[in-house]
């Protein structure tokens, strides 16, 4: 199985770099092939999903201190809470919440633009602030770590 990148045109789509040109050559023309189509993630919008996350954990008030483990820990509290996250039943008739991933292989960009504002609501709430102001601190905090622009 071969991961490719494309770029749509007019005409279809075709190889967007050298790698996936190199792949299709392969490809017999006439053949049908099985392909799912993502728009990948933006790295800068996925350095802001972290700076997001490692801002609010580096800021917990003290209502939460201690509450979780780890980062992962805290960032998989934020996904459930965000409802991003599956539901589990056990046989019992139990129900879990487990949390889904956003890493790049999990959601396109698509799918993370419905994701982002939720984790955002959920660290304004923790941090008991206004959405528009968290988000002006996530921009300067990714740019101090992450060297993005504002």
């Amino acid at each position: 199985m071969a991961t490719i990148f494309l770029r749509k045109t007019l005409s279809g789509f075709v190889p967007s770099d050298e790698a996936g040109r190199e792949v299709s050559k392969n490809f017999r023309a006439g053949d049908i092939y099985r392909a799912d189509v993502k728009k990948p993630r933006s790295y800068r919008h996925h350095c802001l999903a972290m700076a997001l996350l490692n801002l609010t954990y580096e800021n917990l008030p003290e209502l939460y201190e201690g509450r979780w483990a780890s980062f992962n820990d805290f960032r998989y509290g934020v996904a459930i809470e965000a409802g991003h996250c599956l539901e589990v039943v056990t046989p019992s008739g139990e129900i879990f919440k487990q949390a889904r991933s956003i890493s790049y292989d999990e959601l396109d960009e698509a799918e993370f633009s419905e994701v982002m504002p939720k984790f955002m609501g959920v660290c304004a709430q923790i941090l008991a602030m206004e959405n528009d102001y968290l988000a002006e601190e996530v921009a300067r905090y990714a740019h101090d770590k992450y060297g993005m622009r504002p």
